[in-house]
């Protein structure tokens, strides 16, 4: 199963932006380890999703926080760059013509939606500026 790093890269951008301030997608792509593409691609989702500003052309342009870091939650984040956002799915290949095999996806999907649900409150609690806080502080040591 191939896991999604979005939500990692896109607030790794936004600490980047916030600690060493705009730079090019490139420069960006160099400390996310990935490739300036995905950097631009990210950065466009958080635009549409009001986290983000971008300002000028070509090399001129300016990233920042729309708002301040405090009001930015990891669940804003995530549901910016996250295409599939459940945590967890149920397997749809089940023996639909036995009771437990019917029994199960009902189930598990609404277990799954109460530890989605758990996940969601969570994070909204989380704000970026804690990120920050953490990440000046893992760099001081």
């Amino acid at each position: 199963m191939k896991y999604s790093h979005r939500l990692s890269d896109a607030v790794h951008i936004l600490v980047y932006l916030e600690i060493l301030g705009s730079a090019s997608s490139s420069t960006i792509a160099d400390s996310v380890n990935s490739n300036p593409s995905l950097i631009r691609r990210l950065i466009a989702r958080m635009v549409k999703a009001q986290i983000l500003n971008r300002r000028g052309k070509g090399s001129e342009i300016e990233i920042n926080l729309v708002r301040p870091a405090s009001e930015v939650s990891l669940l804003d984040v995530y549901q910016a760059v996250e295409d599939h956002q459940e945590f967890l799915n149920v397997d749809p290949e089940v023996n639909h013509n036995q009771k437990l095999g019917r029994s199960m996806p009902a189930v598990l999907g609404n277990t799954y939606g109460q530890v989605q649900a758990a996940a969601e409150q969570e994070m909204a609690h989380i704000s970026l500026q804690s990120i920050i806080m953490a990440v000046r502080k893992q760099m001081q040591e």
